[in-house]
C-alpha cells in the first residue's frame, strides 16, 4: 500500500469515526464531504437563513451551487474552511 492510499484511508477512517461518536452523542456534524442544503447548515452558523443569503451573494460566505430550478446546497469542505477560518480570525483578535 503507498503512502498516499495508507493517508486517505486512515483520513476516512478518522472522518467515519468522528461521525459515528458523534452519532452516538446526538450531536450535529457536517461531514467535511458532499454537499448541504440552507435548512442543514444553519445549526453549525451563528446566523440566521437571511444573512445566510446576503452573505452568499456578497461573498462574504462560500457561494452555493445550483443543481436544480429549485434546489441549491454548499460545499460542505467550503463551508468548514470558512467556519475555521472565522473561528482563526476571532482567536486571533482576542
Amino acid at each position: 500500500m503507498s503512502v498516499q492510499n495508507l493517508s486517505s484511508a486512515v483520513s476516512e477512517k478518522k472522518s467515519k469515526d468522528i461521525e459515528q461518536t458523534a452519532n452516538n452523542l446526538n450531536t450535529p456534524y457536517l461531514a467535511p464531504q458532499g454537499m448541504s442544503r440552507a435548512s442543514q447548515l444553519l445549526p453549525f452558523l451563528p446566523f440566521g437563513i437571511t444573512t445566510l443569503w446576503a452573505w452568499s451573494r456578497d461573498g462574504r460566505f462560500p457561494a452555493p451551487i445550483k443543481l436544480s430550478s429549485t434546489m441549491t446546497a454548499w460545499r460542505n469542505a467550503e463551508v468548514l474552511a470558512w467556519l475555521n477560518n472565522q473561528t482563526t480570525s476571532t482567536s486571533s483578535e482576542v
